[in-house]
């Protein structure tokens, strides 16, 4: 009965670990980042909504160089620079490719009128973790 109950125990030890890493060995990936954008219910002059996009780092690394996929990306007001700008053909750097600590978020509004879709399309893990 016991060698029963320390089996079950090791078995959910095992299953968290492999959630932790992904299955395949790697701890983080562009799954661990979580992108939501939020309408604000402000409307700037033209008529266009200002939307907010908040990114949470769901690693338990810090992760940098974060890149998104906003392909077809517009907005009528000023964008921080230092939180998202352009990198290369549709794909743009977060947080100035600055480290995002585990559970932190970033996050920046732009305005429109309508929403983009935004996609993690790469990242890189802070160090060792």
């Amino acid at each position: 009965m016991a060698t029963s109950s320390m089996l079950g125990t090791t078995l959910r030890v095992v299953f968290f670990a492999i959630l932790l890493s992904g299955g395949n060995g790697e701890r983080c990936n562009t799954s661990s980042v979580q992108v939501e954008t939020f309408n604000s219910g402000i409307m700037v002059s033209g008529g266009d909504t200002v939307f907010e996009v908040v990114l949470k780092n769901l690693c338990p690394c810090a992760v940098r160089n974060v890149q998104l996929d906003a392909r077809g990306f517009a907005t009528t007001v000023d964008v921080d620079p230092a939180a998202f700008r352009a990198d290369d053909g549709g794909v743009y750097l977060v947080n100035g490719g600055e480290p995002i600590p585990s559970m932190a978020t970033v996050s920046f509004r732009y305005a429109w009128d309508h929403f983009f879709e935004m996609t993690p399309s790469k990242l890189e893990v802070d160090g060792q973790c």
